[in-house]
């Protein structure tokens, strides 16, 4: 037999219609060991020069034999050895990997590819040929080969999952044991009696291009669950999946599947049917969805349409035949991963390596007590943890906040900070680091809501010792000023930086626990009134949403508003994930519908009138008081809505009538608003319009930033920083000072 190499995409590409009538004539035949299959991977994972496939002819060139393969180069125990290995090897995305032989020509085309390769044998190459079906014809050609010790032969099992799928969908019911087909049948009855529910195939390619980002994106949220970045974070990966589709799409071998939710996809299923096969490459769904059972949902519906169709084995591919796999009927089988090489010291090094470390490793745990064993897997696991590195950050910072504190550093820091900034932009390995002396005036404003020791993570609060050493600080190291105070200076400063204190929404134990501590260090606020809460005497939405979380006696709460969700409330940390993500959801719909749902969540969690919350707002004789003793009061809307979410007239309503509630209270003008909430989604230009018109000098958002001469006034930053302790806080914020963040 003759041996000719392929190096390049274009003879690969020419070998196209004879690669395709050997792969029908091979016991070898599988999804991928296409052409279709081998040349998208190489456009997504090849490199140039890198490629060498291995064809053989007979004595009248007929294409009798390919060994797709390429170059790599590997790394192990301090040695880089030269190899060759599959084409589809290595991106964990190919499985079912061979040596492609047309049936009664395997030993004549695995001697003339052995006797083409000797050489790279005899000079260190290694052959890496993994996921070999353990079926195949080539597995023992290829071992009787491999003769000791002239040659290394090192073969492992790798796992896989099969279901043989019957002739009818009861039959394969049959097959599954009496619970789990039990809720097989519920799940998809439960799904298919939706109206709003739909299950389908992609059948167009704009179908599967549409469709492709969202398995990704699914597939990520899916694992990110469990703290893992999924496969699909590289941009490589992506390419390879649109390129494959493509061409896949063409030959009818894709099978995507998919349920959707009032036309949202919840779930969706990639795979391949491939000459009455289907193989299962990956899957998504919604975790947030996860109530639904719709990954069962979606492969039993899946599964009964393959049955349909005629297909009869369903492929999980390679991975442990869990009990989840068996709960489908999945049987073993396995594939292998050779190694074969000379034999020599370095290659026995490089191909048994794995296998001594292992046996060395289970030889020590034998010795060693368990107590020392458990110990050390929980340090790992520890490390493993998604914020294990964060952890480790925050114990860094927190000690040198301390060192920075208590060595008095900010008095000493403070003429630097006054007088430079500091600008910090990224230059190779090491950041560029440039002064410059102030020019511009600035300013930050912090904000604060609740001050109290009430401790109640459902209502937080900074305590009231926490401000008054942070109001301590700010009055010993900075320049406090009202917000007029602000303006003034961006507007006539010639330099230098002032801060302003500002309180969103109104609460009580601002009069009670904040203001007495303004009091002792002379410090200006605004506080932020939430008109309607100060009336009516009832909390803010929020502050009800809240409560009703955290006294509710049900476990959970379903709901149906982007997406089908549950949320559950077994424990106060669920609680609380639960209120922080309820809030997002709702933060992100029309006024109409969030009040529509916020008062269908109190009614479906039982809330009651809480006496706890129920008097919780300032009283407007308080803000007299405080306002006779210079604490200024701005406008916060009437009843707290995201005025992005509002129909221009509402606005227009709010802010007014709001700024028109406080103004009749004190008989002084309400200079300022602050956006509720205040993010970036939560206003827009066309809200700014209207603040002007209702007679506002400046609006503050809850943006991080300092505050520049060109800071639109109606979008002025504000921030915390919110720290644990008053030596982070004073750390931070002259750390933020000096770099203009």
């Amino acid at each position: 037999m003759r041996v000719a190499e392929i190096r390049n995409e274009g003879e690969l590409r020419d070998l196209r219609p004879a690669w395709d009538i050997l792969l029908q004539k091979s016991a070898s035949n599988t999804i991928f060991l296409t052409w279709e299959w081998m040349t998208a991977w190489w456009s997504a994972y090849g490199k140039l020069g890198k490629l060498r496939v291995l064809a053989a002819f007979d004595n009248r060139d007929v294409l009798r034999g390919i060994a797709p393969l390429h170059d790599v180069n590997v790394r192990r125990y301090g040695q880089t050895v030269p190899t060759l290995t599959f084409v589809g090897d290595g991106s964990d995305d190919s499985d079912y990997l061979d040596l492609i032989a047309a049936s009664g020509y395997e030993e004549r085309v695995i001697a003339a590819f052995r006797t083409y390769l000797a050489d790279d044998l005899n000079r260190g190459v290694v052959l890496l040929l993994n996921e070999i079906p353990e079926t195949s014809p080539s597995l023992p050609i290829l071992k009787a080969t491999a003769e000791p010790p002239r040659s290394l032969w090192v073969e492992s099992d790798v796992s896989c999952g099969l279901v043989r799928l019957p002739e009818t969908w009861e039959d394969y019911l049959g097959k599954l044991r009496p619970r789990f087909r039990t809720k097989v049948r519920s799940v998809l009855r439960d799904l298919e009696v939706r109206p709003e529910v739909q299950f389908g195939f992609c059948k167009s390619r704009e179908q599967v291009h549409d469709m492709l980002p969202i398995l990704f994106d699914l597939h990520t949220k899916r694992w990110g669950q469990e703290g893992k970045p999924g496969v699909f974070r590289g941009e490589r990966k992506r390419e390879f999946y649109f390129a494959l589709s493509e061409l896949l799409l063409e030959r009818d071998w894709l099978r995507v599947s998919w349920i959707k939710w009032n036309d949202i996809v919840l779930a969706c299923q990639y795979g391949f049917g491939y000459h009455g096969k289907y193989f299962l490459l990956q899957e998504g769904y919604e975790p947030a969805s996860e109530h639904w059972n719709l990954g069962i949902g979606l492969r039993a519906w899946t599964i009964r349409e393959f049955i349909k169709e005629g297909l009869r084995e369903y492929d999980f591919l390679a991975g442990k035949v869990s009990r989840h796999r068996n709960d489908w009927g999945a049987e073993a089988k396995y594939s292998k991963r050779i190694q074969l090489a000379a034999g020599t010291y370095r290659n026995f090094l490089f191909c048994r390596g794995a296998e001594w470390q292992e046996r060395t490793r289970q030889f020590v745990k034998r010795f060693v007590p368990r107590a020392i064993l458990a110990t050390r897997q929980k340090h790992m696991e520890r490390l493993a943890a998604p914020n294990s590195d964060r952890r480790g950050e925050r114990w860094v910072q927190r000690a040198a906040a301390q060192c920075y504190f208590h060595f008095r550093l900010p008095a000493l820091t403070r003429p630097v900070r006054e007088r430079f900034q500091l600008a910090i932009s990224p230059s190779g390995k090491l950041p560029k680091v440039a002064w410059s002396r102030r020019t511009e005036p600035s300013a930050r404003i912090l904000y604060y809501h609740r001050v109290n020791d009430e401790r109640d993570p459902f209502s937080p609060a900074i305590s009231t010792a926490l401000f008054e050493r942070e109001m301590r600080f700010v009055a010993e190291h900075y320049k406090v000023v009202s917000l007029g105070g602000v303006l003034d200076h961006l507007e006539r400063g010639s330099g230098g930086t002032v801060v302003a204190v500002t309180f969103d929404d109104g609460y009580q134990d601002n009069y009670l626990n904040a203001f007495p501590v303004l009091q002792r260090y002379n410090l200006p606020a605004t506080i932020f009134l939430t008109t309607g809460s100060l009336d009516s005497r009832e909390p803010l939405w929020f502050e009800q949403l809240a409560q009703a979380l955290k006294k509710t006696v049900r476990v959970s709460i379903d709901l149906e508003i982007d997406i089908p969700r549950r949320f559950w409330t077994r424990t106060q940390a669920e609680r609380l994930d639960s209120n922080g993500n309820i809030y997002a959801i709702l933060r992100g719909l029309p006024d109409s519908e969030r009040q529509y749902w916020v008062s269908k969540i109190l009614r479906d969690l039982g809330a009651q009138d809480d006496a706890e919350r129920g008097d919780v707002m300032l009283t407007w004789e308080q803000v007299r008081a405080m306002r006779a003793r210079g604490i200024d009061f701005g406008g916060h809307t009437v009843n707290h809505p995201f005025i992005s979410k509002l129909l221009p007239g509402q606005v227009n309503w709010e802010v007014s009538e709001c700024k028109r509630r406080i103004e009749e209270e004190l008989q002084s003008r309400a200079d300022y608003f602050a956006y509720p909430s205040g993010r970036e989604q939560d206003f827009g230009a066309w809200n700014k319009q209207l603040i002007r018109d209702a007679g506002y000098r400046a609006a503050v958002t809850t943006i991080w930033g300092m505050n520049y001469q060109s800071t639109d006034r109606m979008e002025l930053r504000r921030g915390g920083p919110w720290e644990e302790t008053h030596a982070q806080f004073a750390y931070k914020l002259d750390w933020y000072q000096l770099v203009n963040d």
